[in-house]
């Protein structure tokens, strides 16, 4: 097995009276295995002139293997930072762009470690330490088969959360299913978006550094 950790951080800024630093961090795991096949050979062996029969038929077992595999392309992982100021008055949305190097089809899962962009410390009455917003993917393959989900990211954390989408940790059977192969193919994204906070009718954001962790896994889905 084959593991690779990317972290990404990008800090934020909100208005005054409101959050005053906001960063984001975007945490990529990756496993990837490849299994042995089994294979079979024969060999006759002859005697000439040594009577009837003259052979004798003498099985070889051959293992070999194919080279099957599932991991982010190579400079293929999400990388890259940006600088939102203000978020909560602006709102803000951000690409990380990938590729993937899977030879057969494969999911996608994601966790956030807060289930929001939060920041500590004392929350006073009518304030709020989370800010909510919204997390999607779009995976490309080598045909024009794609896929798409979007899910609010307190649903994502791990254990809890609800996102039938791509609620990680990845199996063969959880996250987001790519039907195709997909190899060193560009386009696809994991997107982070959240519009204008409303503090007319929600609670206003306390000054403070917000931060959220999103762990992506990623595994073959035969």
């Amino acid at each position: 097995m084959h593991s690779l950790a990317a972290l990404i951080r990008n800090p934020r800024r909100a208005s005054p009276g409101g959050c005053r630093h906001m960063c984001a961090a975007l945490l990529l795991l990756i496993a990837a295995t490849i299994p042995l096949t089994p294979a079979a050979a024969q060999i006759t062996a002859y005697a000439p002139g040594e009577g009837n029969p003259n052979n004798i038929q003498l099985p070889i077992d051959v293992i070999a293997s194919v080279g099957g595999r599932c991991g982010f392309a190579v400079s293929g992982a999400p990388s890259g930072s940006f600088d939102q100021r203000n978020f909560d008055v602006t709102g803000f949305t951000h690409d990380f762009l990938f590729s993937l190097n899977c030879t057969g089809p494969a999911r996608v899962g994601v966790v956030s470690s807060n289930g929001g962009l939060k920041t500590s410390g004392a929350v006073p009455a009518g304030y709020s330490a989370v800010a909510p917003y919204n997390v999607s993917l779009h995976l490309v393959s080598n045909t024009a088969a794609v896929a798409d989900g979007t899910c609010a990211v307190a649903t994502l954390i791990a254990g809890t959360g609800t996102c039938a989408a791509f609620l990680g940790p990845a199996s063969s059977t959880q996250g987001l299913r790519i039907s195709a192969p997909s190899t060193n193919q560009t386009g696809s994204y994991l997107r982070v978006v959240a519009a204008a906070y409303n503090q007319v009718t929600g609670p206003t954001l306390v000054a403070g550094e917000y931060a959220d962790t999103l762990t992506i896994t990623l595994s073959a889905a035969p």
